[in-house]
């Protein structure tokens, strides 16, 4: 047998127990099994505990999960490496921070849109990300950066809950912190120094002797293959155990990586995305992660009062 979690988070300020009950009993239904234990995790999340003998549940649940209105269901297997997470990847853009750089570049050069267009279509998994990046860097081509780079970097918003999360997690766990991303390195090292980081990884833009951008990219892209290659050698490089490791990000670029680690969370992310990720969490604070984790509201308390 082997014991499943099933957390509920309320995107609200409220998990009301009239909800808990009606999910609970929905997917009673479904398992044709009850639970063997829950506990309330806090004021707006939930834990409910099943034991079932098939080794994949969440399939089983995709209805329910796509279905909760104002609520994310998170489904996971039970066991120690819950909360032992010795290895947290994220991406960069609408992950640790709101925006995506791309775009932003692209506003000086007046071709934001055409930028947004394309990214829309690579976060979807439409178009391949490689040839998405060559077709959105070929379009900011003479655009001189020396000035730009700490302009934007100071209008960098780091996401809500991001902060707390990444202390706590050092601090309860000696996790190591990694940003791997599909924007460019001068801003993943900024935001690796901001939110004190092990690691970052990202794409070098190309300038030419007069620092503008030539159109092109240096050395290896940074895409979804990419990701779960580092996301795996750095559990090796840190001797993390991979069921340690979790990714997490918005796009299709990510969901390589998340399947690579020992968990998975797509943040606010694409329809298409939520579907193909382990789990989804679509609320406004990261710290949020805290509850998937297994955390309750009294011990996230002890550090953040």
């Amino acid at each position: 047998m082997v014991e499943y979690v099933i957390t509920y988070i309320a995107h609200g300020d409220e998990l009301k127990d009239s909800e808990v009950k009606g999910l609970t009993s929905d997917i009673e239904s479904r398992l044709k099994v009850a639970p063997v234990k829950s506990r309330r995790l806090g004021l707006r999340a939930y834990d409910v505990y099943f034991e079932l003998s098939t080794d994949d549940l969440k399939p089983l649940l995709a209805d329910i999960i796509d279905s909760a209105q104002g609520i994310d269901v998170i489904v996971q297997t039970d066991g120690t490496n819950r909360q032992d997470k010795k290895l947290i990847v994220f991406d960069m853009d609408s992950t640790l921070i709101y925006q995506e750089v791309i775009e932003m570049i692209a506003s000086y050069a007046d071709v934001e849109d055409k930028v947004r267009d394309i990214t829309n279509l690579a976060m979807n998994n439409e178009i391949d990300f490689k040839e998405s990046l060559r077709q959105r860097v070929k379009l900011l081509e003479g655009l001189q950066m020396d000035s730009l780079y700490d302009e934007i970097k100071s209008k960098l918003l780091i996401t809500n809950g991001v902060p707390e999360f990444c202390s706590f997690m050092k601090k309860t766990q000696g996790t190591k912190l990694c940003v791997l991303s599909g924007g460019f390195i001068q801003f993943a090292e900024f935001i690796k120094g901001e939110l004190e980081f092990d690691y970052a990884r990202a794409n070098l833009l190309a300038l030419d002797d007069n620092g503008r951008l030539t159109g092109e990219t240096i050395g290896d892209i940074v895409d979804g293959q990419c990701k779960a290659e580092t996301l795996l050698q750095l559990c090796q490089d840190y001797d993390i155990d991979v069921a340690s490791s979790v990714m997490i990000g918005d796009g299709g670029n990510d969901l390589l990586a998340m399947a690579a680690a020992g968990f998975g969370i797509a943040w606010n992310a694409k329809p298409t995305v939520q579907k193909k990720a382990p789990c989804k969490l679509n609320t406004k604070s990261m710290k949020d992660v805290l509850y998937i984790f297994g955390y309750s509201d009294e011990e996230i308390k002890i550090l953040f009062p």
